[in-house]
């Protein structure tokens, strides 16, 4: 699968030419907008190879990119936030305590041992808050990219029938050894001042569509089934 991957850009008719583009995007991506787009054309990805064209996307109608690319980045955000939430209440209650601590006596000194404890608990809570979210916002993006409804992206009970499953483990584990190695090599090509960085933005864009391609043939195999209205009405079932 992740040969397959690193081949599903490069077989592409416009492969260089979305591959400028996705690492320019990439580049001016502090501005916001860039990254929604190339989020939307992740998103075309996700859709496409879950649908079994394995075609890659190139970038054109930038208003309807712009829209699915917004509809993922707020998913992404939410499953983000959260992590981030539970992290800032760790840090208050770590503050908490180190001022109870700083008050001296016996009594100080033991509210803010407690204080740092359930500090460092609430951490450990925000760290596997966080593995959660970057194990569940694949099956997410993939459900709002199939389907077109952000809501989709928050459906836990439909999400939790996916991420169960070894294959979207197998999957999972497939797109992010492909995100490391993108990664590697994206730190690799840093050690050439600018230019380097620069490269490293082309070859992160490529990664990404590869792990993208991933997720969507895995989601053609996990998604939900909806279930069938083709059954008659109570009133046209015949009576037994």
């Amino acid at each position: 699968m992740i040969s397959s991957s690193l081949d599903y850009l490069r077989d592409g008719d416009d492969a260089v030419m979305t591959v400028l583009i996705g690492g320019l995007l990439l580049l001016a991506s502090p501005l916001i907008v860039p990254s929604i787009l190339v989020l939307g054309y992740v998103s075309r990805v996700l859709r496409g190879t879950a649908a079994g064209d394995d075609t890659p996307p190139v970038f054109e109608e930038w208003g309807d990119l712009l829209v699915e690319g917004a509809k993922a980045f707020a998913v992404t955000l939410v499953y983000s936030l959260l992590p981030l939430a539970v992290f800032a209440v760790a840090v208050v209650f770590g503050v908490g305590a180190a001022v109870i601590g700083s008050g001296g006596g016996n009594g100080g000194a033991l509210g803010g041992l407690i204080g740092g404890a359930f500090a460092l608990l609430i951490a450990l809570v925000a760290l596997a808050v966080s593995l959660g979210g970057l194990y569940v916002t694949p099956a997410a993006l993939a459900a709002v990219a199939d389907s077109g409804r952000v809501g989709d992206g928050f459906a836990l009970g439909a999400l939790w029938t996916v991420i169960s499953k070894r294959a979207y483990a197998t999957g999972w584990l497939s797109a992010a050894v492909v995100v490391l190695g993108g990664s590697l090599a994206v730190g690799v090509l840093s050690v050439v001042p600018v230019l380097g960085t620069i490269a490293g933005l082309f070859v992160q864009f490529y990664a990404l569509v590869a792990a993208a391609a991933i997720i969507g043939w895995t989601w053609a195999d996990v998604r939900p089934i909806a279930a069938d209205s083709t059954d008659p009405e109570p009133a046209e079932r015949p009576a037994v």
